[in-house]
């Protein structure tokens, strides 16, 4: 493995390891702002709180509004994808530039339309993982060349 292969490893694995530590950050501050409202939602108390049904949407009870922000945020996902980068750098391999492009839209979407928000750190391991791409595709093209075996990922 070259040394510009190894740091395409070591990139994804921070990668997935910057998506974790924020999705847990986002978990634990946000569940301690919505503590007073966790007991509700295991009594029913987020289930169409009200007689409105969907109209609420516009303006939902705060205990709704609390398990979006915590639970039903997209924190939990993210975790789970950082992890699962992460796995894929320990095993060699570098995630589809696709799963970069999409966090980082999404991120930037969501500074856009939020703002101060921490959106923007997510686009940190988007940019370690599509250097890591690159590298390893520049790692390949060389070993390409010179007879050894192809390393970069096609997928």
């Amino acid at each position: 493995m070259s040394s510009e292969t190894s740091v395409s490893v070591k990139s994804v694995v921070w990668a997935g390891g910057i998506l974790v530590f924020l999705a847990c950050v986002h978990l634990a501050i946000t569940g301690l702002a919505a503590a007073p409202h966790i007991p509700g939602w295991f009594r029913g108390e987020a289930w169409l709180p009200g007689t409105g049904g969907l109209a609420e949407l516009g303006s939902p009870p705060v205990n709704v509004g609390a398990f979006w922000l915590v639970w039903g945020s997209f924190a939990v996902p993210l975790g789970l994808l950082g992890a699962l980068v992460a796995r894929a750098g320990r095993g060699g391999r570098v995630p589809p530039a696709y799963v970069a492009g999409g966090l980082a839209l999404w991120a930037l979407v969501g500074a856009i339309c939020f703002e101060p928000s921490p959106f923007v750190t997510v686009l940190v391991p988007c940019a370690l993982l599509l250097a890591a791409r690159r590298g390893r595709r520049r790692a390949g093209a060389r070993q390409g060349a010179s007879g050894g075996a192809f390393l970069a990922d096609p997928r």
